[in-house]
């Protein structure tokens, strides 16, 4: 388990990122990078995944997506063009190719019943919605603080240990 995947976690958002990227990195993946320098875009989505305490395995990317529609809120044009990120592309093209439809089906069968908790439960006790353009200030403010101004409350361990749909970019750990 990651260390931002606990609750009360007392690092910073930036410091949870770290983690974070770091946790890509030794499970030999290349973390994208913000198409330009004044970009924040990647690292408002890395902030998604500490804030939410979720890892990048294809059923916790999906679970990210419906926190990300139910929990946050965002600009419909900026979120879309993390979609448009060439890399991310690629990525999803060679995720088809390899799991195909079929795939896809196992990875929703397998986390509906989580995707429903977090759309219907967790967002809906939230005191206000999780900005994915997030200020910079953010940073350097302890995850913990901002969970409880923000009144996200994560999945627990075993909320997350879902079936996983095995496939070449999926981590080792």
């Amino acid at each position: 388990m990651l260390i931002y995947q606990n609750q009360d976690c007392e690092l910073t958002l930036r410091e949870g990122i770290k983690v974070y990227v770091d946790y890509l990195i030794e499970n030999g993946k290349t973390p994208l990078k913000d198409p330009d320098a004044e970009s924040t875009l990647i690292r408002d989505h890395d902030a998604l995944h500490v804030i939410f305490g979720l890892d990048t395995s294809l059923e916790e990317e999906s679970l990210l997506d419906t926190w990300l529609f139910c929990g946050c809120s965002y600009k419909f044009s900026y979120l879309a063009s993390y979609a448009k990120l060439p890399e991310l592309k690629e990525l999803t093209k060679k995720l088809l190719k390899e799991v195909g439809v079929v795939g896809f089906f196992k990875l929703y069968k397998n986390v509906i019943t989580t995707k429903l908790k977090i759309a219907f439960k967790n967002s809906r006790k939230m005191k206000k919605r999780w900005p994915f353009k997030h200020p910079e200030e953010f940073l350097d403010r302890k995850i913990c603080d901002l969970r409880e101004e923000f009144g996200i409350q994560i999945l627990t361990p075993e909320e997350r240990d879902l079936k996983k749909v095995i496939w070449s970019g999926s981590h080792s750990t």
